[in-house]
């Protein structure tokens, strides 16, 4: 089936990452939650690959990793067991995928292609679990999540991992100080994009019609540590305040609306 022509959003997108991915080192970093060596429930990533893992019942089970970058996450689930399929709209890095998964020797269980999230070319009731990182706020979240809901079997789960607003916060972050303390500007460093934008209040409700949501909120002092760096960390590089989250939001849950990142375990409808 051929692309549509891209949106200027999307071209914007492309542009970005094709250049973006040229000035990263790309690897799959550590692989000790995809075992099950370690645990860091505190942080979303963890979260997520621990989620996958746990919903791993078959060699023959078919994971599409939305909106794949570079692929880092694409071999990890691939290690899994999973036969994977990720997309994405930077041809640069569905290349560095590709290259990625045959350094570990996981092209057999993947599979890249160059799409766009607004309108999959994938067939419906095609894949058993679909993972998305840090991907909805840079597409259109209700076509996106539309077909997204398409392609999944019935009975699938889909997992998004995502920056989401809390006015108390971002109110000072969108403030003419907290964009001197920290800019908001397109930026190759910070990794910025033109377009991004936290999900908001609205686009939860969006997904929370269409698919039976479960919500798990991370990100509150560890907000932190885009400023203070690595002065917080422990040996093994986990983030103390992010432990500190996971405690604060156990003991007082009326903290976690205040979490400025966000896990969705959606659902699907016909099985909710």
């Amino acid at each position: 089936m051929a692309q549509a022509a891209l949106t200027e959003r999307q071209l914007r997108e492309r542009k970005y990452y094709d250049h973006f991915v040229g000035r990263s080192v790309v690897d799959v970093g550590s692989l000790a939650a995809v075992r099950g060596e370690e645990r860091r429930p505190w942080n979303p990533y963890w979260f997520v690959t621990e989620m996958v893992r746990e919903r791993f019942t078959a060699s023959t089970q078919r994971l599409l990793d939305f909106g794949c970058g570079p692929g880092t996450y694409s071999v990890q689930f691939a290690h899994l067991g999973y036969r994977v399929t990720g997309f994405d709209v930077s041809p640069a890095n569905v290349e560095t995928a590709r290259a990625l998964a045959a350094r570990y020797g996981m092209s057999e269980r993947t599979q890249f292609d160059v799409g766009v999230a607004e309108a999959l070319d994938y067939p419906s009731s095609h894949f058993d679990i679909v993972v998305g990182i840090d991907i909805l706020h840079h597409v259109e979240v209700a076509s996106a999540a539309a077909e997204c809901l398409r392609v999944l079997k019935p009975g699938g789960i889909a997992i998004f991992k995502e920056p989401v607003a809390v006015p108390l916060f971002d109110r000072f972050r969108n403030s003419r100080l907290g964009c001197a303390i920290r800019p908001k500007d397109v930026s190759f460093d910070l990794h910025i994009t033109e377009d991004e934008r936290k999900l908001m209040p609205a686009d939860l409700r969006l997904i929370g019609a269409m698919w039976s949501v479960e919500e798990h909120r991370f990100r509150l002092l560890s907000r932190l540590d885009a400023l203070i760096g690595d002065r917080f960390k422990t040996v093994a590089g986990a983030s103390r305040l992010e432990i500190v989250d996971g405690q604060l939001m156990r003991v007082l849950p009326m903290l976690r609306v205040l979490g400025g990142s966000v896990v969705l375990l959606c659902r699907h409808p016909r099985r909710a």
